[in-house]
């Protein structure tokens, strides 16, 4: 039924209106999507992401039919942002709208149009969705793995078990399988933990989780911290620590001994690797704040091992808060090539007792991973790679494009539709013995 008369005073529900202000800050390009959700202090955002993303995902969909409807044409106090935010709840969220404020019922009035003309883009992101498994990471600072086993246990999950010679296929088949109540234990990494897709609400709000005890964080990345292996004691740099979930694996992997450096530029995000360390019991990070290009070994002695994840396009993340187009940018990912090139370079060269660099992006892209790594093998000569699949015992399937010699087959992707994890690029390399450098 239409609406032909508003109350003026009724005031717009806070978290439409909190999540629109982020909408617009992003839209303006003020900040990252990411960086102005993390600032939020309002009690429901968390809640409200899922706006966002439906939001994201449905972008050219819902900026079309508001534009087709003409609302805001013929309701020019709409401010556009609310506008969005209220037209992807009542079509993609909950279906339904709070309050009798003039946005809420303008957007109500539209309601039958919106339907029809976001229908088929309704259909089309069921048919799309990829459901993901839960992945949660023991922070063994805090916690042991035999007392998460006898927590999962007191909780009735049961444990699937796994026959270790099995092939990764196989393993892919059992993810693909899990039953709600069942979990598994990843095939390359001990303390990660893989349960169904519906389990995803469960551990977000599970007190280990809140305490750090427990890690939200995805196998791609997971993989990472594994590949460069850091033994205890040692000394590493982490060039782009924000916020901070490699940084806390690599301390695990280090068992808490050694020294880590924790590099950040931007002032909130260090404010955010600081916190998420502390609260994660590790105890051998240096924060820095500081561009990671001004880091050398003066600054940072002894440093034996470096992690590289730059900026990069995003374009791997399933769960991508980002409103940067999906599609190629030819001249962003120039720019975005030309600072990798820079900081991989700045890490092979910098620093003379180092020893093994991993360099990770989350893209798929091969500007921003074989390009960038084959460029920075003829630079730094004194560097090889070493095979990924190896390192993972040949249990893997997706290597870099082999099209890239010397280069392609030695990296490693996991691929969102076959790996059941979001798209991750990783190239390992090591510094020559002096030997091979003069063969």
């Amino acid at each position: 039924m239409e609406v032909s008369k508003f109350n003026h005073s009724i005031k717009v529900p806070t978290q439409y209106k909190r999540v629109a202000a982020v909408l617009k800050a992003a839209l303006e390009r003020k900040k990252s999507l990411k960086s102005l959700i993390f600032e939020e202090k309002h009690a429901r955002m968390r809640g409200m992401q899922a706006v966002l993303k439906q939001y994201i995902d449905n972008r050219g969909a819902i900026d079309n039919a508001i534009a087709r409807t003409k609302i805001l044409e013929d309701n020019p106090p709409l401010c556009s942002a609310l506008c969005r935010i209220l037209v992807t709840e009542l079509i993609f969220g909950r279906k339904k709208l709070t309050g009798e404020s003039k946005p809420v019922l303008t957007v109500l009035n539209y309601h039958e149009q919106f339907l029809e003309l976001l229908s088929k883009a309704v259909c089309d992101s069921k048919e799309t969705k990829v459901s993901k498994p839960r992945y949660v990471r023991v922070n063994t600072n805090l916690l042991s793995l035999a007392d998460v086993f006898q927590m999962l246990e007191a909780e009735k999950w049961r444990k699937k078990e796994m026959v270790h010679s099995g092939s990764y296929n196989d393993f892919l088949d059992s993810v693909t399988k899990l039953e709600e109540d069942e979990y598994l234990v990843d095939m390359h990494l001990d303390d990660l933990l893989i349960f169904h897709s519906k389990q995803r609400h469960y551990w977000a709000c599970h007190p280990y989780v809140k305490e750090k005890k427990l890690m939200l964080q995805d196998k791609g990345t997971c993989l990472v911290a594994d590949l460069l292996h850091p033994l205890p004691g040692a000394f590493v740099l982490d060039m782009c620590a924000a916020p901070g979930m490699k940084t806390i694996q690599i301390c695990n992997v280090m068992q808490n001994k050694g020294t880590i450096y924790a590099v950040e530029q931007n002032a909130e995000r260090y404010f955010l690797l600081r916190k998420m360390t502390e609260s994660a019991g590790c105890e051998i990070i240096k924060s820095i704040n500081a561009d990671a290009l001004t880091i050398d070994s003066n600054r940072c002695p002894t440093v034996e091992y470096i992690l590289v994840d730059p900026s990069c396009s995003g374009s791997g993340m399933q769960n991508r808060m980002s409103l940067e187009p999906d599609e190629k940018d030819p001249d962003r990912l120039r720019r975005l090539a030309g600072l990798q090139i820079k900081m991989l370079s700045h890490a092979l060269n910098s620093f003379p007792n180092v020893k093994r660099v991993v360099y990770s992006t989350c893209s798929l892209f091969e500007e921003e991973n074989e390009q960038v790594v084959q460029r920075c093998l003829s630079l730094n000569p004194q560097f090889k790679l070493l095979n990924c699949k190896k390192a993972l015992r040949n249990k893997w399937n997706n290597v870099g494009n082999v099209n890239y010699k010397n280069v392609g087959k030695y990296c490693l992707y996991t691929r969102p539709d076959q790996d059941h994890a979001d798209g991750i690029f990783i190239a390992l390399f090591e510094k020559r013995r002096r030997s091979e450098e003069s063969d």
